[in-house]
């Protein structure tokens, strides 16, 4: 069942395009990520959504509702912005009960709620402390308390972990998770980081222009690509224009083979997207590849190492583990080999 039902809502400012004709559907408990670049009307579309923002025209519905006319207050959605919002001058119980008290909740409901909201978070003992005592996660998790506190129909968080440094951004992703499938409170999540939408989403929205680009599971999103900006948005992608013939797959003047794989129903000009993790290098005089270039760069990032290879004028990127192949520096010679299952085909007429 659909929990929110966004259709055809398009916003302008000024000459601006902000959103154009953005459809979208939304399940009762799933964990939505927006993810794309700035500028992209991934902020835009979460202001309408919460009523801060009034589209141009469309209609939002929630649970069969429509939300267009609706107040933001009347909304029952709770949301955490990037800047917090917090209250300083109150502490940290009062910050996350302020919506119940506006909302005329009795003192022993809502002491009650504030208290399952510390445990749940893992604020419990800090009820009294002050907010400007806090540390920036912490401050985090009362935002996150704040906004779950009147059990609102919608969750919506605008970037609220791009302040923080990469070892408590990991730590509050894994912590958001686990309160969302705990809670089964639908989410939608803004981000502009795709390792962070990877690691949280059900569904990752990536928009571009003010519009859908794709729509899909982390792995589909990852593994099929929508279109050629898709594939050079989400990770590394290697982008071969290539001919296929009935026997051949040409590359530039390199001869690949017969096509295999998803290749097979196929036949003339055609983009494909093959991630560097799915190409092995092996030296020239002891393999014959599907291509051979020379190796132009060589870089360590942990237990990973990354490879450009030079093949007539053409980079392509190789990753894989380290001491898992022959010792391989920059300017040797190598043969580039890949599964024709791990390639995809992008759909659609070339760029």
């Amino acid at each position: 069942m659909s929990n929110l039902v966004i259709s055809d809502v398009s916003k302008r400012f000024g000459k601006t395009v902000a959103l154009a004709d953005v459809s979208l559907q939304i399940a009762s408990g799933e964990f939505i990520c927006l993810l794309g670049s700035s500028g992209c009307g991934k902020t835009t579309l979460l202001r309408i959504i919460a009523g801060l923002e009034q589209s141009d025209s469309g209609d939002l519905q929630l649970e069969g509702k429509s939300l267009t006319q609706l107040p933001s207050h009347k909304r029952n959605i709770g949301m955490v912005f990037q800047s917090l919002a917090l209250f300083p001058h109150l502490n940290v119980s009062r910050n996350i009960a302020y919506g119940l008290k506006m909302r005329g909740v009795p003192a022993e409901k809502s002491d009650a709620r504030v208290k399952e909201l510390l445990a749940l978070t893992g604020l419990a003992g800090f009820d009294t402390r002050a907010i400007t005592s806090l540390s920036g996660g912490q401050k985090q998790r009362v935002a996150i308390a704040r906004a779950l506190a009147l059990e609102p129909q919608l969750f919506l968080m605008d970037e609220p972990f791009s302040a923080l440094d990469a070892e408590l951004r990991d730590h509050l992703q894994q912590e958001v998770k686990k309160l969302q499938q705990q809670l089964g409170v639908t989410t939608i999540f803004v981000t502009h980081d795709q390792s962070e939408a990877m690691a949280l989403a059900d569904r990752i929205v990536i928009l571009n222009d003010g519009k859908i680009e794709q729509e899909g599971s982390p792995k589909q999103i990852y593994q099929q690509p929508a279109t050629r900006f898709v594939a050079n948005f989400i990770g590394n992608n290697n982008l071969l224009d290539v001919t296929v013939e009935t026997n051949a797959v040409k590359f530039k003047h390199h001869d690949l083979g017969a096509p295999s794989g998803t290749l097979k129903e196929l036949q003339g000009a055609q983009t494909l997207a093959l991630r560097p993790e799915a190409i092995t290098l092996q030296p020239t005089d002891s393999a014959q590849g599907l291509l051979q270039g020379k190796v132009v760069m060589q870089r360590t990032i942990g237990a990973l190492i990354e490879h450009d290879v030079e093949i007539d004028g053409y980079v392509l990127k190789q990753t894989g583990l380290q001491n898992s192949g022959f010792d391989i520096s920059v300017g040797d010679l190598v043969s580039l080999n890949w599964d024709w299952n791990q390639v995809w085909c992008l759909p659609g007429e070339l760029e």
